[in-house]
């Protein structure tokens, strides 16, 4: 019997240290819709920092419609000191992407500012229209 409470007290012992950890996303903060008739479309995310979190992502979530005849690069880019915009991530689609399918997040640092670049691959694209979220995640853990 000495055995049997000693082994239920080691169980509870075990497990009562255990707390669940959880986290709060706020997702991408802007709304946008846009024909594309040009060759690029840039939006600027100035001062992510004035947010406090644990963490942030720079990212999009897009749906592209009416892309029959050209290709779209998308970028995630930084700004240097010297202005120059480097280059964090970029992805190319092709044709219409639905459902906000077309989708890229990357980690950043809060001190910098930001773009996110879409650029038309060839000049004689038509009209393609573009829907969704850009903008930073925030990331709050307990």
């Amino acid at each position: 019997m000495k055995k049997y409470w000693l082994c239920i007290a080691v169980f509870l012992l075990c497990f009562s240290g255990i707390h669940s950890a959880e986290a709060a996303t706020t997702e991408f903060g802007s709304k946008t819709s846009f024909t594309l008739e040009g060759n690029a479309k840039e939006f600027h995310i100035e001062n992510p920092g004035a947010v406090a979190a644990d963490d942030y992502f720079l990212g999009y979530k897009f749906t592209i419609m009416n892309n029959s005849s050209c290709g779209l690069s998308m970028k995630l880019q930084r700004m240097a000191l010297n202005g120059n915009f480097y280059t964090l991530s970029s992805k190319n689609y092709s044709g219409s992407w639905l459902n906000l399918s077309a989708q890229d997040k990357k980690s950043i640092d809060p001190y910098h500012k930001y773009r996110i670049l879409v650029e038309s691959s060839s000049n004689v694209c038509g009209p393609v229209y573009i829907k969704g979220f850009y903008g930073v995640e925030y990331y709050h853990f307990d």
